[in-house]
């Protein structure tokens, strides 16, 4: 980022630039110098929060085992079977909120350095990809067919509500009103 900088100024005093372009030039700059940084702290957040969660996945799979042959008398297949599946179910939903949590700090890292409303951007970001949108409401309903036969039709009708408040033609994100 030194290096951008001194190029403007190197640009300003040659008279390449007049001194609008020289600041806007250097305001990129800087928004670019936030983003990397903020990309940077994330990143390694989360993979922290990886790590953890393939270690305590081993942990648990070594103690479950144990367990089932120590104590419940199991054969070691069986216990090897039963709670190697169950502690990488216990991991995957242990990830779940990982996967949320990366998902936020993305967006709010990639709207960190701008002057647009966050409410704006927030929106534009997660309804901008309406595709995106259809492959998630299919895989949450695929998702929901073992489902309480009383929670999957109120999943249903909030995924359809949904599909049809964004399919709706005139309502884009950036038409969605903000305060």
């Amino acid at each position: 980022m030194p290096g951008k900088q001194m190029a403007i100024d190197a640009d300003l005093n040659a008279g390449l630039l007049t001194r609008e372009e020289a600041k806007a030039r250097r305001e990129e700059v800087r928004e670019e110098a936030d983003f990397y940084g903020a990309m940077d702290g994330a990143s390694k957040f989360i993979r922290g929060d990886a790590i953890a969660g393939i270690l305590i996945l081993f942990i648990n799979m070594l103690g479950g085992l144990a367990v089932g042959v120590m104590q419940h008398g199991m054969p070691f297949g069986q216990a090897a079977a039963t709670y190697t599946l169950l502690s990488i179910g216990d991991g995957l939903v242990a990830q779940l909120p990982a996967l949320l949590v990366s998902s936020a700090v993305a967006m709010l890292v990639t709207r960190a350095s701008r002057s647009q409303d966050m409410a704006q951007a927030m929106t534009g970001q997660v309804f901008g990809q309406y595709r995106a949108l259809a492959i998630t409401a299919g895989m949450l309903v695929l998702g929901g067919v073992n489902m309480p036969r009383m929670s999957m039709p109120v999943i249903i009708g909030l995924v359809g509500m949904s599909a049809l408040a964004i399919i709706e033609p005139g309502v884009t994100a950036t038409s969605c009103p903000t305060r």
